[in-house]
Order: structure tokens, then sequence, then C-alpha cells
């Protein structure tokens, strides 16, 4: 059995497609159909299920998947830990983060990673929560930065760095523009702009607002950007947490206090996975560069 062969039969099972996981493969559709029946005379049993260029797991291949995953995850933690003898010389370092947060707290980071480790190939990935723990779990990212999900900590390990409100956004000529503070008996009667349900962020509001807000939510979009544009020429609010505020004139940012909810900042290892010196430095440097009042408001709800 080779590792190509792993490979070969995980992009199948994933794509259930020969054809399209030759071509993602980049190699020709007789030289993948010829590995694959070479591992299934291999292991003694058929891996798939072929109705023409469409192929479908069969129990044994289910079965195997899990453990060719494994077994190529183990052979990458071993490579990422002979490249951290190296002294971050060499080496790759993938990092999965929300945008919110690319945008607003790791360019500093990322120059001064990329300054001191040139050897190092850096990949920083914009992605959803779910993404980013998807790919912690299935080896794709070495580090994640997003917030604690209490439904992914048995399979993730977090690092908290500060907390962020849900604030309510609205123009200042809005009614609720000069309070202070937001509480629960306001939000029934706004209009209000969400990030769709597949984002974290949503589910946790909708997690702690659902009955205060059913019905009062007029559109859904994925770009928080466009969310507070919207906003900014309508009669509508919309609700994000702090840090993806953008400020602008004309906007009001307003705190909802009743109830408070949180999401806490952190950086995201996949446990009980080799964490390699690149991986380990660059979240150094994350930490290090947080702004001054972040750390502070992390210190104070910590």
């Amino acid at each position: 059995m080779e590792i190509r062969q792993l490979k070969y039969f995980l992009e199948a099972a994933r794509l259930e497609h020969i054809t399209q996981a030759a071509q993602s493969l980049h190699i020709t559709q007789s030289t993948l159909s010829h590995q694959l029946r070479q591992l299934e005379a291999e292991l003694g049993t058929p891996l798939f299920d072929r109705v023409g260029r469409q192929v479908r797991l069969t129990e044994a291949g289910r079965l195997l998947v899990r453990f060719a995953q494994r077994a190529l995850r183990d052979l990458d933690e071993g490579r990422l830990a002979l490249q951290s003898l190296n002294s971050l010389e060499s080496g790759e370092l993938r990092v999965g983060v929300i945008t919110t947060y690319t945008n607003s707290l790791l360019s500093r980071a990322i120059a001064a990673f990329a300054t001191h480790y040139p050897g190092v190939h850096l990949s920083i990935q914009d992605l959803p929560m779910a993404q980013i723990e998807r790919g912690l779990q299935d080896g794709m990212l070495d580090l994640g930065m997003g917030f604690i999900n209490p439904d992914a900590e048995s399979l993730l390990e977090s690092e908290p760095l500060f907390s962020e409100r849900l604030m309510l956004l609205v123009r200042e000529d809005h009614p609720l523009a000069a309070r202070r503070v937001i509480g629960r008996k306001d939000l029934p009667s706004l209009d209000i702009v969400l990030q769709s349900r597949q984002y974290i962020s949503r589910q946790l509001i909708e997690r702690h607002l659902a009955r205060d807000i059913a019905g009062r939510v007029r559109i859904e979009l994925d770009s928080l950007q466009a969310m507070q544009s919207i906003v900014a020429n309508s009669h509508l609010a919309c609700m994000l947490f702090e840090g993806a505020v953008i400020a602008q004139p004309g906007l009001r940012a307003i705190p909802i206090g009743s109830p408070r909810v949180i999401r806490s900042a952190a950086l995201l290892w996949p446990r009980e996975r080799y964490r390699s010196a690149a991986a380990r430095e660059f979240a150094r440097r994350v930490k290090a560069d947080l702004p001054q009042n972040i750390r502070a408001a992390a210190a104070r709800d910590g």
C-alpha cells in the first residue's frame, strides 16, 4: 500500500466521481482507476460501488476512510515535526481566520512573521468558523483564529484572547440612536439585517435572542461590510459583535445589554496534534500584537 494510493482513494471518496477526482489530482483517469483497483486487490475487498464514472463507498470503503485520514494526518504531523527542527528556516504554516480578525488584528503579526522568517510559506485563509473547525480537525489547517464554540470543545483546544459584546448598529437618526444600551424590550420593534445561518455568530445570536427577534429579520447576507452599508442607507438595524464594527460617520453602535451576549475570541488548535514551531511562534506574535485596549478588556473580563 502506497501513500499516493491512500490520497487517490480519499479524493475519489470525497468527490464520488472518477473523472473529477483525476482532474483534481492532476493525473489521468486511467491512472486513478488502476491505482484504486490495485488498492482493492491488496486489501481483498471492493472499496467502491461503480456506476459509470460515479462511485459510492462500500461499507469497507467507509471504514477505510477514517484510517486513511488518520494515517495521512500522522505523516503530515511527522513532516511538521521535522520542519520545526530547521529553526523556522523553511516549511509551511496554514492559518484559518474569520474575516473580522484578519482585517483588524493580524496585519502586524503577519508582516512581522514574514519579515523574521522568510523561508516559511505563510498561508492565511479567510474562512467561516465552521470551515476553520473542519480544517483543523482534518489536518488542512495548523492554527485557527476565531472564537470559542462550546459545541467543538471536544475536538479543538481554545486559547482565549478577549471578549466581544453583541452590538446593535443603527443610523444616527434612528429612534434608538440616543440610547446608551439596548434591552430585550427594544428588539421586537426593529427591522433587522443579520448574517445567514451558516455563520456561528448568527447561531449564537439566535440561541439567546430568537424569541425577541422572531419575524423581524428582513435581510440575510454574508458580508459584514454590506450589512453596515445597508444600515447606513436605510431605517434597518443590524446586530454584530463589536470587533466587526467598521467605524464610519452617521452610524452608532450600541451595546445590547439585556441579555448580554458575548463571544470570546481565541486561538484554536487541533486537539492532540503536534504544534509546529512556526504555529507556536505565529501564535506568540498574535498575542503580543493585540491592541492595548483589547488586552485590557481581556484582563478585565477574565
